[in-house]
């Protein structure tokens, strides 16, 4: 999404700030339809493309193409005195559902000098996310409600707190996919057990190496990028809630990629024996 504005809007944070000089343009291409985003919708269960739907009148938006066309615009080569949308002190957005229009996102800011800042949104960034993790409530079982603790603390603007479930969530899928390779006969306690130590740098890398080590019984998205672990790990103990903040989503992404990997790969698995003993029955049966 190239329009800065709107990606601020549908993706940030509560109390994040947002300068919005010379964004005069990219408010108009919201309002006008142009530039629309893809979300989760929770009432369609599914991603959806939304729209604009209402926040600002008809009126303002002629008012602001109109002093962006006139003579010394910020688009012309002189300068306009008045950023036409400086006069806006609180700022309000909805879009709607491309599926549904009854569906709507809403958006809350209020100005201060030349930033927005966001102040409410509705459904909540928990809201969104939640429904799009319950089909790894099984897959979790005691650690599901880690992921959805993370989410939370993210959506109230808590980064370390939320890394440290990230990183719970990581250790457990390691395990797991440690007790199938034993189970295999692909690899021993004494190989997979790494030196006790209280040095954080060498756990982290210690973590690494056991995922290093899990090569076919983790997705290969996470094996052939274990620094995932310790990118999370350092957020704990290094970085600062600003930081953990900004990097969370991807983190949160990519856990939710390797969490989609096992299912599928679960899924193919269970498909594949129960065509096994369909195949086999038929086999029997004409024999």
């Amino acid at each position: 999404m190239d329009n800065k504005l709107l990606d601020f809007i549908t993706s940030s944070n509560l109390f994040d700030e947002f300068n919005v000089e010379n964004s005069s343009q990219q408010l108009v291409n919201i309002c006008n339809r142009k530039d629309r985003f893809e979300m989760f919708c929770p009432e369609c269960g599914d991603k959806k493309v939304f729209i604009y739907d209402s926040g600002f009148s008809d009126i303002e938006v002629k008012n602001i193409i109109n002093a962006l066309s006139s003579t010394g615009s910020l688009n012309g080569s002189n300068y306009l005195k008045h950023d036409p949308i400086e006069i806006f002190d609180h700022w309000y957005f909805c879009f709607k559902c491309s599926l549904n229009e009854s569906h709507k996102m809403e958006y809350f800011f209020t100005k201060r000098g030349s930033k927005i800042i966001k102040v409410g949104q509705y459904p909540s960034y928990r809201d969104i996310e939640n429904p799009q993790i319950k089909k790894f409530r099984k897959l979790l079982g005691d650690y599901y409600p880690e992921l959805s603790t993370a989410i939370r603390l993210f959506s109230v603007n808590v980064g370390i707190g939320s890394f440290v479930y990230l990183r719970r969530i990581i250790e457990k899928l390691v395990y797991d996919a440690f007790k199938e390779a034993e189970s295999a006969g692909k690899l021993t306690e004494q190989e997979f057990e790494y030196r006790k130590t209280k040095d954080e740098n060498q756990i982290r890398n210690g973590i690494e190496e056991k995922i290093k080590l899990l090569k076919g019984f983790l997705p290969d998205m996470m094996t052939d990028q274990p620094q995932i672990y310790g990118v999370v790990s350092t957020g704990i103990h290094e970085l600062s809630e600003e930081e953990c903040l900004k990097y969370f989503p991807v983190l949160k992404d990519g856990i939710v990629m390797i969490l989609d990997g096992i299912v599928a790969r679960n899924e193919t698995e269970k498909a594949e024996t129960a065509y096994k003993k369909s195949l086999g029955g038929i086999i029997s049966e004409i024999k």
